[in-house]
């Protein structure tokens, strides 16, 4: 076939001088494509980025970048347990980032930790407990732990806008409470179990 000299490609190098580094740039109308049995491999340490506003089909369906980073924070279902210790001190002091349950166990007598929520993308949950030890049982019965927050803003049970929660036990029950965030950096309250002030 002889060469088209008319032909202008769509995918071309490129150097994008406010970020100072080379590029390979599909312009408009222009595809990366990966044909069957081929492959995209991004090295550890490396990044694969994928902008606020893009659109992706995935299985023939259209998604919004934002709403698929939401689905992947809601879907995480990990557990932590941290322990509370004398000197109102937590092991972890900050909500995990990839958290579903946390447990904080108050196996020994500890009252007035701290434990922060922190920034969030919309779409996440969280159960927060305070519990005896692995075993359910309460040695001590005045564990207390203030919920306060950092970077976001926190929705009490009325939907208004509170600075902190308190949670307290008892020698008969644990106590829980469940947030969602009902917007980027928003926690709101859903659900509360046992003792639990707010302020």
């Amino acid at each position: 076939m002889a060469q088209d000299n008319t032909y202008t490609t769509k995918i071309y190098h490129d150097r994008d001088e406010d970020l100072d580094e080379d590029r390979i740039v599909a312009a408009r109308d222009g595809t990366f494509a990966v044909e069957s049995g081929g492959s995209t491999l991004v090295y550890s340490g490396a990044q694969f980025t994928i902008a606020s506003g893009a659109n992706i089909e995935l299985a023939g369906g259209d998604i919004a970048a934002t709403d698929l980073r939401r689905l992947l924070v809601s879907e995480w279902n990990t557990v932590v347990n941290i322990s509370a210790s004398t000197g109102a001190v937590l092991g972890t002091k900050n909500l995990p980032k990839n958290a579903k349950i946390v447990n904080i166990i108050g196996a020994v007598s500890c009252s007035q930790c701290s434990f922060w929520l922190t920034s969030v993308s919309a779409g996440r949950e969280v159960f927060i407990r305070v519990i005896g030890d692995y075993t359910g049982t309460w040695t001590y019965n005045n564990t207390s732990v203030a919920i306060l927050t950092s970077g976001c803003t926190l929705l009490g049970s009325t939907g208004g806008v509170i600075a902190s929660m308190h949670m307290q036990t008892s020698a008969t029950h644990d106590t829980g409470i469940w947030f969602k965030a009902v917007a980027d950096d928003v926690w709101a309250v859903i659900s509360e179990l046992g003792t639990i002030s707010e302020s």
